[in-house]
């Protein structure tokens, strides 16, 4: 793996394709890294939609979420957030971890309750998130992808089993108690920490994977104070 120039700026990515997000989720997202990331940093957002931004990527022509796999085609110090993620502290450790590319560790699913299917991996739960991510150097995910990204596609419900099933993710830290990053909608930690839609202050990340939305949740205090 090439050495790390720690003197370079960190791109940050995040991915609009398709019609689920409007652009304001972009610029909120661009506002809250701007506001939560100490280091250097250029914002950029791979889209079908380019005029809209001027930081953007065009994307490949891939599908929805699957563009984010095209992030991998990008070297250097890289973060990556989903539009539905709500940053409201400190996210300068997630742009420090090397080494392979990381994914998050979903502390709030219970193993316990997994669901697996021996022969078919691909359809179980996944005990991966990729609404966050950072690597350095992981062409080699996007280049074995784009060899048949009909078949992956067709193999894979969402891009997290992919990552998951494919690669070998490494995941951010979690033996700190807290973590960075938490689901709203799941808490934190499965056994001990599980409430849904508390604000949890004292982390950095909130996922508004799945439903709520974050545009349904605008009484929110989380929202009301942070996307801005």
């Amino acid at each position: 793996m090439p050495e790390i120039n720690w003197n370079t700026p960190v791109d940050v990515y995040c991915v609009n394709v398709g019609e689920k997000y409007g652009p304001e989720y972009v610029f909120k997202l661009k506002s809250a890294v701007e506001r939560h990331l100490t280091q250097p940093h250029n914002f950029w957002c791979i889209t079908d939609k380019p005029e809209l931004y001027p930081f953007s990527i065009k994307s490949d022509d891939l599908p929805g979420y699957w563009s984010k796999i095209s992030v991998f085609k990008y070297t250097g110090r890289c973060l990556y957030f989903d539009l539905d993620v709500i940053i409201h502290g400190a996210i300068d450790e997630l742009a420090m971890t090397t080494g392979n590319f990381h994914m998050i560790l979903p502390l709030w699913k219970d193993p316990r309750k997994a669901k697996f299917v021996s022969d078919r991996p691909d359809i179980g739960t996944s005990l991966h998130n990729s609404s966050v991510m950072n690597w350095n150097d992981s062409r080699e995910i996007y280049n074995k992808f784009m060899k048949d990204p009909e078949y992956y596609i067709f193999k894979y419900k969402g891009d997290d089993r992919f990552l998951t099933h494919e690669t070998e993710p490494k995941t951010f830290p979690t033996k700190k108690r807290p973590p960075i990053i938490y689901s709203y909608r799941d808490g934190a930690h499965y056994d001990d920490d599980n409430e849904s839609f508390k604000y949890r202050k004292e982390y950095s990340v909130a996922l508004f994977h799945q439903k709520p939305e974050i545009h349904d949740c605008l009484d929110h205090d989380i929202v009301k104070e942070n996307w801005i």
